[in-house]
């Protein structure tokens, strides 16, 4: 099982997410744990190879389960709320941002944990439009 983090930045009631090189699925910024990472060192990792911004005050949302589009195999999400310090730019392997709302999220590819669980979720509660 692949072991990924999830960064959830949410801005005026809009989630970001993320599109890398060669893929029309959007996603939420974060990757895949390394070696003997902890949580929060692979989010300030990727957040800043991918998005080129530090953060604080990082909150544990949830774990999901899913088969990842990308690598084929079983993964497990944790994902952390974040606050940035900066404005988000495309860097590294993502070519694309964007800031959604959940109704946005309905008419684009996203990634199935997000669009499934994670999106109807910070709807519910009240956190994106």
């Amino acid at each position: 099982m692949i072991r990924k983090c999830a960064a959830i930045i949410i801005n005026n009631k809009k989630l970001l997410v993320v599109r890398k090189h060669k893929t029309s699925i959007y996603i939420s910024p974060g990757g895949k744990i390394e070696g003997n990472e902890t949580q929060i060192e692979c989010l300030n990792r990727e957040i800043q190879e991918e998005i080129g911004v530090t953060f604080i005050n990082p909150i544990h949302f949830s774990i999901d389960y899913a088969k990842s589009i990308f690598e084929g195999e079983s993964i497990e999400i944790n994902s952390w709320f974040i606050d940035i310090i900066g404005d988000p730019f495309p860097c590294s392997e993502i070519i694309d941002l964007k800031w959604i709302t959940s109704k946005e999220a309905e008419k684009m590819q996203i990634g199935s944990i997000f669009k499934d669980s994670i999106i109807p979720k910070l709807k519910n509660i009240g956190l994106i439009e």
